[in-house]
């Protein structure tokens, strides 16, 4: 519980207190004063009890955000062996064969090409109406 919350609590039990003293002894002033304290505890022990859950979930978004920053970590490194297994499959092919590595290139692309161009297009035209 923070110190804000305690004292509102306090502020607010006074206030109760004071508003009853007042009521019993019929001293309007007391009683307004003690009202008047215990709205200023209610309203300390919400901005106190607001702070506490914003701390909680603030800690929360941190574990989060470590959560995903190390999973992305883990995602990087796996995928940079993956990347670097690749290259070293495909590198003394290259060098081997760079003719046919050059014609597997282009196969590639032209089949990529084709394959984000979305095939032929057929356009119709109407004839003008008379």
């Amino acid at each position: 519980m923070s110190s804000e919350s305690l004292e509102g609590k306090v502020k607010n039990g006074v206030g109760k207190a004071e508003a009853a003293v007042g009521e019993v002894v019929g001293d309007p002033g007391l009683a307004l004063r003690g009202e008047a304290r215990q709205f200023e505890g209610a309203a300390e022990e919400a901005i106190g009890s607001a702070k506490e859950r914003l701390a909680k979930t603030a800690k929360k978004a941190r574990v989060a955000v470590a959560d995903a920053a190390d999973q992305a970590a883990d995602a990087y490194a796996t995928l940079r062996v993956q990347a670097q297994s690749l290259a070293d499959t495909v590198d003394p092919f290259v060098k081997q064969r760079p003719y046919a590595a050059l014609a597997l290139a282009a196969l590639a692309g032209l089949v990529l090409g084709a394959l984000f161009a979305g095939g032929p297009k057929v356009i119709y035209v109407r004839p003008p109406r008379a």
